[in-house]
């Protein structure tokens, strides 16, 4: 219909035009205004779906976000002061580093947070009020511990996340020999 519509229109403007020549360029310029603002309003318009469940899966999205924001803040702040306090060794502050930023911690989060890292935060603060000597192992000793358990865990994500590309790429091989058989 739309076709029709722009054939219908070319048509009516040869016709108008070898009868009236001289108001060509004043018809082109009043259609070129539309056309000018129709393109301006298309380009600046934005895929927003309106629906209820496409709003409830926004939500959702950014309550998530915000979780696993407030989550690598709590334990970013948490080894920082670990740092801060006692400070770390070069290989260890690597792995720590890389361990936030694979945030390799989602299955360590609550045992990492309500437990290792407090516990290693009271034994430092402990240590550094009295003066101990014996304590100093026993923080490196858990530094260490906690170090091995971090590239563990990190090792761990990352043989996961190949092998679910695996299992992807071996679905999608099944599905696409099923769809287009040799």
């Amino acid at each position: 219909m739309q076709i029709l519509l722009i054939f219908l229109a070319i048509f009516l403007t040869s016709v108008w035009g070898s009868f009236y020549p001289y108001t060509l360029p004043v018809l082109a310029l009043i259609s070129f205004i539309p056309i000018v603002y129709i393109l301006y309003r298309d380009r600046k318009k934005e895929f927003r779906p309106q629906g209820k469940k496409y709003k409830l899966l926004e939500k959702i999205r950014k309550k998530r976000e915000k979780i696993e924001r407030d989550k690598h803040k709590h334990i970013s702040d948490q080894i920082k002061y670990i740092e801060k306090v006692w400070g770390y060794t070069k290989e260890q502050n690597s792995i720590i580093t890389k361990f936030i930023e694979t945030k390799a911690y989602m299955e360590l989060y609550n045992k990492l947070t309500a437990s290792i890292l407090p516990q290693i935060i009271t034994l430092i603060d402990n240590c550094n009020e009295r003066e101990q000597k014996g304590c100093k192992r026993d923080v490196s000793q858990r530094l260490r511990a906690l170090t091995t358990l971090m590239k563990e865990e990190m090792q761990k994500s990352s043989s996961e996340k190949k092998e679910h590309f695996d299992i992807s790429l071996e679905v999608c091989d099944q599905l696409l020999s099923k769809q287009y058989p040799n």
